[in-house]
């Protein structure tokens, strides 16, 4: 039975990775399977092969009802509930809305079940359960595509959302309701928000006692999330299967304490059932609190089918009850496995049961615990790696002292002083202590944090260094003294030791990442990098070089860039500068307007250098010559490698142009040109574009920006003079590899090449 489970649970899994959704008949083709479930041998593949099924039909029901194309940036009405808490960022408000009704502009209803939706300028606080008439703007629900980084695509799909955009304003915007009856435990949660923010004036600590309180993440910013990751602390602040376990261990210690003080009571109902039933009930309260997420309700099927088991007299069996919870979550969410914290919670379990299989029952106390962190430190490392590129190296030391902090101290006093806040006096007072605790347990973890190689970084690897290196890793969890063991390290070794390929000698590697609306290429030679713009900066916080660029030149094994090109400094150019010097070594750094960033030095015409047979020359601006405006400053390079060219001329627009066609008319001629200005209007004129005359021109722009780039006039004038036109917001990535001795160049488009079903 656990293995037809298994099966079912990898048929799901492995659904994901088809680039293409099959057909709905296929669900029909499985019908005939039923009459060879007696064939004992074949239960397996059946149940693999359901599996993949069963996720068809949720995805097929899920992407049929995305917004229709021909409806997207027009105005809509729909009537629709707060489903989330809101997150506010400054002026602006973010949240999921499950909809009651959608309208068009024409009155038709349009079939969507969840939006994500942007609130500009809302003075209102907005509560969960309230439902909301409101005119919105919406697109489908699209992400940027890159080798390396977030994927907000895939997110979205597993959080069901069929379109995102944002409240337009509008007279009519108006409430409805003011909650719904099912809604009151988000209520509640989003009422002990508020209390908190009242009582904790530590900005730190109030935002890691509301993730600890009612799993309320929303306040934990880059640098936090940065911090937790580096010392392997994640799964501390997000309430899951170890803070449940804390929640059900706690009463089910103490419950059966009071219960053995009756002598009565305890030849009635034996102490272990009734504390298993006050386990389980306390701990669907605190799932409860945390909004039934998906990791305390993966949490919840595992207690319930382990402390079920003593509640009905069976034997315990966790492996058992491991295997039925993951079936159980997939039934219900088969988009479930596409999440990291599948692997991590489950993971976790199983390590520890493989841990205790025979090796640390009999040990006590500290050895005991060390020898359990030690595996799950160990054995969640391919998990961590798989999904974020990044292992913590000090996660086992710091988790040795904040495992017992968190699960003897502070999740216990903060789930103690929730009652508290309905007596003001009290309140103020423990939660003025709890404040204090938590500001000092974060600076604690920020030392951590800073201490020298307290993360490990992997670059790309092939797909049969992590096959063996996963055999590796299930090697070294097994018992000692099995002769396999000692090839674990062996079989793990080229997952850390394999490099990346890099360009040779002569040969340049260009890409263009998708950043949305601004700029950001990666050029690599044989032994060095150059970075032309870092991409845009929000003032919600969000910067794509956080979310691109860096996890693309780790991915790539780069802790270093050789030289760094800002073309201008606005701010979707140059918005992550201070992110990439933080997160690598910077060793030269130009822009086409230094005097508006700091700590850089003067882009000036006639600059070159020469890489591994890669020519670099600055062709603008030259400081002999003034702009009226800054994007007439840009930096621009060109990249040669034999006879092939790329052109980089960031936002130069007509009187740049101008000013390059004066002095390198002859010069400008090459094969690729990323589209100064993103395509605007202002730029690309008929002489510029005909002087570099291109084989193919990169736009880098929006999906479906404010600013309309790129100009439908601009696209034709390069059509017309010959070349193909490649825009991020439609390819995703871009990337070329060229050598000097290369007959023909063709593109790598990401979002082609490595698409999912659910892609857009």
């Amino acid at each position: 039975m656990i293995l037809i489970l298994i099966a079912f649970v990898v048929g799901a899994t492995l659904f994901h990775q088809l680039q293409i959704l099959p057909e709905a008949w296929w669900m029909a083709a499985l019908i005939p399977l039923v009459f060879f479930w007696r064939v004992r041998r074949l239960r397996p593949l059946i149940a693999f092969l359901v599996g993949g099924g069963w996720t068809l039909l949720f995805a097929t029901n899920h992407l049929q009802h995305r917004l229709p194309a021909e409806l997207e940036g027009g105005d809509m009405v729909v009537e629709a509930v707060i489903a989330s808490l809101p997150k506010r960022q400054g002026r602006l408000t973010r949240f999921q809305a499950d909809v009651k009704q959608l309208f068009d502009s024409h009155g038709n209803v349009v079939p969507l079940t969840r939006l994500q939706l942007s609130w500009y300028g809302l003075r209102d606080t907005l509560r969960v359960g309230e439902t909301w008439r409101l005119k919105v703007r919406l697109k489908r629900p699209r992400g940027m595509q890159n080798p390396a980084g977030a994927d907000l695509e895939r997110w979205m799909f597993s959080q069901g959302v069929q379109a995102k955009g944002y409240v337009r304003k509008w007279h009519g915007n108006r409430i409805l309701e003011s909650g719904t009856h099912h809604a009151w435990i988000d209520r509640l949660r989003q009422t002990i928000a508020l209390q908190l923010d009242q009582r904790v004036r530590q900005p730190d600590a109030v935002s890691l006692l509301k993730a600890l309180a009612i799993g309320d993440k929303r306040g934990i910013g880059t640098e936090q999330w940065r911090v937790f990751s580096t010392t392997g602390t994640n799964h501390l602040v997000a309430i899951s299967g170890l803070h449940i376990g804390i929640v059900a261990g706690w009463l089910l210690f103490v419950s059966q304490w009071l219960w053995r003080r009756s002598e009565r009571l305890t030849l009635r109902i034996p102490a272990i059932k009734a504390g298993s039933v006050v386990a389980l009930a306390g701990a669907f309260v605190y799932a409860a609190l945390a909004g039934f997420s998906l990791p305390t309700q993966r949490a919840l099927l595992m207690l319930f089918t382990t402390l079920g088991s003593v509640i009905l007299g069976q034997r315990v069996q966790p492996g058992r009850s491991l295997v039925l919870a993951m079936f159980m979550v997939v039934i219900m969410d088969p988009m479930a496995t596409l999440s990291a914290g599948f692997w991590l919670s489950f993971g976790a379990v199983a390590v520890i049961i493989m841990s205790a299989g025979g090796r640390i029952d009999c040990w006590t106390g500290w050895r005991q615990m060390i020898r359990v962190q030690w595996f799950v430190t160990l054995g969640l490392v391919p998990v961590l790696l798989l999904f974020f590129d990044q292992a913590s190296l000090i996660s086992l030391i710091v988790n040795l002292i904040m495992v017992p902090w968190f699960t003897l101290i502070l999740v216990p006093m903060v789930l103690f002083g929730l009652p508290l806040l309905t007596v003001p006096l009290m309140a103020g007072w423990w939660f003025g202590l709890l404040g204090w605790l938590a500001a000092h347990t974060y600076q604690l973890l920020v030392w951590f944090s800073t201490l020298p190689y307290a993360m490990f970084t992997l670059p790309d690897a092939a797909v049969w260094c992590w096959i063996v290196a996963i055999i590796g890793f299930l090697l070294l969890l097994i018992p000692a003294g099995i002769p396999a063991r000692g090839l674990a390290i062996w079989l793990i070794a080229p997952l850390i030791l394999v490099k990346p390929v890099r360009p040779a000698y002569g040969e340049l590697w260009f890409t263009l990442l998708d950043v949305g609306q601004g700029l950001a290429c990666v050029i690599e030679t044989e032994r060095h990098v150059m970075v032309y713009d870092t991409g845009p900066a929000y003032a919600t916080g969000f910067n794509t070089a956080e979310s691109v660029l860096i996890p693309y030149l780790r991915s790539r094994g780069h802790a270093s860039v050789d030289r760094l090109v800002l073309s201008n400094g606005d701010r979707d150019h140059a918005g992550g500068y201070s992110a990439l010097k933080q997160a690598v070594e910077v060793a030269d750094s130009l822009a086409g307007e230094p005097e508006r960033i700091a700590q850089i030095r003067d882009c000036q015409a006639g600059e070159k250098w020469h890489w591994d047979g890669v020519s670099f020359t600055v062709l603008h601006p030259d400081r002999s010559e003034r702009f009226k405006h800054a994007n007439d400053r840009s930096c621009v390079v060109q990249v040669a490698v034999g006879d092939w060219r790329i052109l980089l001329p960031g936002d130069i627009e007509e009187r740049g142009e101008g000013a390059l066609l004066r002095h390198y008319a002859g010069d400008l001629a090459s094969d690729i040109v990323v589209a100064p200005h993103h395509g605007s209007a202002t730029s690309s004129t008929l002489p510029f574009v005909n002087a570099v005359a291109p084989d193919w021109v990169l736009v880098s722009s929006g999906y479906r920006n404010s600013y309309g780039f790129p100009k439908n006039e601009v696209v034709q004038r390069w059509r017309q003079q010959g070349a193909v036109i490649l825009n991020t917001a439609e390819t995703g990535a871009i990337q070329f590899r060229i050598s000097r001795d290369q007959q023909e160049i063709e593109p790598r488009l990401y979002r082609k090449h490595n698409s999912r079903y659910w892609s857009e």
